[in-house]
């Protein structure tokens, strides 16, 4: 009898995502805690990385079709992309663990992983930077003033930073 105990307990440890091996109530507890809290802020780096991807996605898209150029080239989005990094990294450890996730009902299986809050925020954030850099896009000349032969090289950095100073806006926003 000890034996099929025993190999039973072997088969439930080589199959459990998670295994406690103390009998102490406040470890469940804490994986409880930790195991939400690592929930909370992977949806908060999906929410920043799903409004940076819309929005480079459509700046890319709307500014080589009307215009003809793109704005954002092949280094500037590998720039984006680790600066996107950076912040994704600091999304997944914003958020301490603390008491009121306990009282937090859990999620259900049928719940949308990505919550109404979250759409709205991406919504918003995408629209809003939309809003920013299509003005700059489609009225630069009369807006920043540059001229010469150099102004669409100023234009496209101009753009760029601009771009990247509305990630750190998300940030803000996400990590809230």
């Amino acid at each position: 009898m000890g034996i099929k105990i025993q190999m039973l307990i072997q088969v439930a440890k080589g199959s459990a995502d998670v295994i406690i091996v103390d009998d102490n109530f406040t470890t469940i507890i804490n994986v409880a805690k930790w195991g939400r809290v690592v929930d909370i802020n992977i949806q908060k780096f999906v929410q920043f990385q799903l409004t940076v991807n819309v929005v480079a996605l459509m700046v890319n898209f709307v500014s080589t079709c009307i215009p003809g150029s793109d704005p954002l080239t092949a280094v500037q989005l590998l720039w984006v992309n680790k600066i996107m990094d950076m912040f994704g990294a600091l999304a997944l450890t914003s958020e301490p663990p603390s008491d009121e996730l306990t009282e937090r009902p859990p999620d259900g299986r049928g719940e949308n992983f990505i919550t109404r809050v979250m759409w709205s925020n991406i919504i918003g954030q995408s629209i809003y930077q939309l809003a920013v850099l299509g003005l700059l896009m489609f009225d630069w000349k009369q807006l920043l003033k540059i001229r010469g032969p150099g102004g669409d090289s100023v234009f496209n950095n101009f753009i760029f930073n601009t771009f990247v100073f509305c990630q750190v806006s998300i940030v803000t926003v996400c990590f809230k």
